[in-house]
């Protein structure tokens, strides 16, 4: 089988300058560039240079895909906007890591999963993911606690059973759209992300508008200059950064409280319960519309029965077919109301009323009591 590979990178905070879509587009001649955006494809050969490094240089965010089961996303962020002490609880070496590349911070998320992974198409898989990094910046961790949760399924058992979860962030009970596709891109599994979310409180507003009001209007007028000054000069994430230090003043913090903290062992027992309540539910309503059907059905079962002679009586295979199908579910009617004995019977008429006719009788046998 030939192998695939798939790389895409993207500009956020600002595009390209002609100089560098032109330096990009020398690393490959497979490579597609534009002021926002490159993707370069391998069914043969691979890249030759460091994702991570090109990340660095160019862009924001890269997703690498194979066809063999990884799956690699890298964020970067600019230094100084990422609160490390809060996110390092997420990390799981190997896995999901934080690392400087000089004047960055870049977030890399690779999984291998060779026997769980299959081939998914990676155009336009990026874009949906884009929002993850902001999420972060404005300290919304969900995406990182779902990569955890996926990173701790890929390990042995036994070796994770005992490990604690991170800080458990709010709002995990309502997906937004680009934490709803890293769970598929991810392949996660929906039950331990219902199991999670059951430590994880509502997603409320931190800090109301009138509290940033009053610490705005507690900015000396040297720190409202630097922040006009940064604006004027086109400063990427400037507004962030405010409202980081608006936080600050405020003493406020969206840091999920660690308490409560369940170990991976916990989290999947409560995942296989909640996947054995839906199983349970699904069979209940499959039931319960089984016997809707049966109660329609016996409203007309005389009709049933006459069709079912009609059928018989056209001498063609399928209209056999027809038939056999009309008296399976004319058996589970008797079944159901305990009629079985009367049923049998009118088979045994059909049967010794069109014996003479073999593709029939064979078809017949089908119908037997259960």
């Amino acid at each position: 089988m030939s192998t695939y590979q798939y790389y895409e990178f993207q500009t956020i905070d600002r595009l390209l300058t002609a100089t560098e879509q032109a330096e990009v587009e020398n690393l490959s001649s497979h490579i597609e560039v534009s002021a926002s955006r490159a993707v370069v494809t391998y069914s043969y050969g691979s890249f030759r240079h460091d994702p991570k490094q090109v990340l660095s240089r160019y862009f924001d965010a890269c997703l690498y895909v194979t066809n063999w089961g990884t799956r690699r996303l890298m964020f970067r962020f600019p230094e100084g906007l990422m609160d490390l002490p809060a996110v390092e609880p997420y990390c799981i070496e190997g896995v999901i890591e934080f690392t400087r590349l000089g004047a960055y911070q870049i977030l890399e998320i690779e999984m291998d999963e060779e026997e769980g992974f299959g081939w998914a198409e990676a155009e336009g898989v990026l874009s949906g993911l884009i929002q993850l990094r902001n999420d972060i910046l404005e300290r919304d961790y969900r995406g990182l606690y779902l990569a955890w949760l996926k990173a701790v399924t890929l390990a042995d058992p036994k070796d994770v059973a005992d490990e604690q979860e991170p800080p458990v962030p709010a709002g995990l009970q309502q997906l937004t759209p680009a934490l709803q596709r890293l769970a598929q891109f991810l392949d996660i599994d929906s039950y331990l992300i219902a199991s999670a979310a059951t430590n994880s409180s509502a997603k409320t507003s931190i800090v109301s508008d009138q509290a940033l009001q009053q610490a705005i209007a507690r900015l000396t007028r040297e720190e409202c200059d630097e922040f006009l000054f940064r604006l004027a000069q086109g400063e990427a994430q400037l507004g962030l950064t405010l409202k980081h230090k608006l936080h600050g003043m405020l003493k406020t913090s969206v840091i999920p409280e660690a308490s409560h903290r369940r170990t991976v062992h916990q989290i999947s027992i409560v995942a296989r319960q909640l996947e054995q309540e839906a199983e349970q539910q699904r069979a209940a309503e499959a039931e319960k519309r089984r016997i809707e059907e049966l109660k329609a059905l016996a409203k007309r079962e005389a009709q049933v029965w006459q069709m079912v002679e009609t059928l018989i009586q056209n001498y063609k295979p399928k209209a056999y077919d027809e038939a056999v199908d009309h008296l399976l579910k004319l058996r589970e009617l008797a079944e159901f109301q305990n009629t079985l004995s009367d049923f049998t019977e009118r088979v045994r008429q059909l049967r010794a009323q069109y014996r003479s006719r073999s593709s029939f009788i064979k078809r017949l046998d089908r119908v037997k009591p259960s």
